[in-house]
């Protein structure tokens, strides 16, 4: 009987030391892993993944975070992701309401841009979804599932230890039931897009409750007090019908509706984790039935082949005879010519070119026009022939102009068939 104890207690100990050695190597595991997030003090620019302005993470808890660059913590995930881009498609398309559903059900993390590239966005909780690359309004999947996903969560969670949390609440969204026949002066709001003016604040030192005084503002809503390390405010003016303001991480678009003889007053608080660098304007004269874009720049000299176009339930249509032809928008024409523009061939100048269609800031007029044939400027002035792809003579074509971020005056011009979305050639201009 002695022994069969003796036996049983050997077992038992032998037991809770397999366990005990068992949640050791668990534990040293993860220390050895936290311990091994390496220093790297720079990285560089490249077309593969462009480096963005700043690396936004949310975590399982629905708390925003953002990376600076030119810090260590930066170039980790910039480097672990961009180690992560290899073998890339061009998969499915979603809308940015179905991506936006993908951010609100996990983690993920978003590179943004001012200037650069559309934002790329890493997703770790979804099946079939691993990468995207964002467009104006909707997003294409370059790769279905993330490397080693484990393994990142645990070092972004490590690398984000310290920084400020935020949320991404966008309920503060109020409009004046009161209307004003004038704007009244000093203020200093600016002028944002045609008849639409704004104010941003970002700090308590301008009262905006004050402002809104003023500006006669009356709600339901009780206005919040707002918190401006996490918040801003943004305060607007317009003389059309407030249909709608959409928020992402990387910006805000403003729809409007109907063109009214009084100006609409709205308040705004946004997540500092929000880019309100880049803000969008859809204004919409439902009199005629037609979108006046603020991206449309108005001072473009006429091409001798340029065609009227209008725009009806926020699509874009021509006229050929008496046919009515339905366009691909300029929007996603710009998508074409950003995407297009990463070609190799287009870097003519000795110095690395970076183009954009949307000005440096993403919130400039866009230059753009409608043609259907090369006029003589646009031939011998703006036109390669060793980049053409197809024939352009009868074509309906979107002609986009792209700046060079790091020379003003060089530019590129990208033809896409303004029916399909082909590219047709490009061209380039340099003084």
């Amino acid at each position: 009987m002695k022994l069969k104890k003796l036996v049983k207690i050997l077992i038992y100990i032998f037991f809770v030391v397999l366990i005990y050695v068992f949640l050791f190597n668990i534990f040293k595991v993860d220390e050895i892993e936290e311990e091994e997030i390496p220093i790297i003090e720079s990285v560089e620019d490249n077309d593969l993944l462009p480096t963005p302005d700043r690396i936004v993470y949310k975590n399982i808890n629905n708390e925003y975070m953002q990376l600076e660059p030119n810090t260590n913590e930066y170039n980790v995930i910039y480097t672990e992701l961009y180690n992560r881009m290899k073998n890339t498609i061009e998969g499915k398309v979603y809308s940015e309401m179905e991506i936006t559903s993908m951010q609100n059900r996990g983690s993920f993390v978003e590179f943004d841009y001012n200037t650069k590239s559309k934002n790329y966005i890493f997703f770790f909780d979804e099946s079939e979804v691993g990468i995207i690359k964002r467009f104006t309004d909707s997003g294409q999947v370059l790769k279905t599932s993330l490397d080693n996903k484990i393994a990142l969560l645990k070092k972004l969670d490590k690398l984000a230890e310290g920084k400020t949390k935020y949320d991404f609440n966008t309920e503060y969204n109020y409009t004046s039931e009161n209307k004003l026949t004038s704007i009244p002066e000093n203020l200093n709001f600016n002028e944002a897009s045609q008849e639409v003016y704004q104010k941003i604040i970002t700090s308590e030192q301008e009262n905006y409750k004050d402002i809104l005084e003023k500006l006669n503002f009356k709600n339901t809503n009780e206005l919040p007090n707002i918190d401006f390390n996490k918040y801003k405010v943004i305060l607007t003016i317009a003389k059309y019908e407030i249909k709608d303001i959409m928020q992402n991480i990387g910006n805000i678009k403003y729809e409007f509706g109907e063109f009214l003889d009084t100006y609409t007053v709205n308040f705004l608080a946004v997540s500092k984790i929000v880019n309100s660098n880049c803000i969008y304007y859809n204004l919409t004269n439902l009199s005629e039935n037609t979108t006046a874009i603020k991206e449309t720049n108005p001072n473009v000299v006429k091409d001798d082949y340029a065609v009227d176009y209008y725009i009806e339930n926020s699509k874009y249509y021509s006229s050929i005879g008496d046919n009515k032809v339905e366009l691909i928008s300029l929007e996603k024409a710009c998508d074409i010519a950003d995407k297009e523009a990463e070609d190799s061939k287009y870097q003519y100048q000795p110095w690395k070119s970076e183009f954009y269609t949307r000005g440096k800031d993403k919130n400039d007029y866009i230059s753009a026009e409608l043609i259907s044939n090369l006029s003589s400027i646009s031939k011998y002035s703006h036109w390669k022939e060793e980049w053409k792809k197809s024939d352009y003579s009868g074509k309906l074509m979107w002609k986009i102009r792209l700046f060079d971020e790091n020379d003003p005056l060089t530019s590129l011009y990208i033809y896409i068939d303004a029916i399909d979305g082909d590219v047709i050639g490009a061209g380039a201009s340099s003084d």
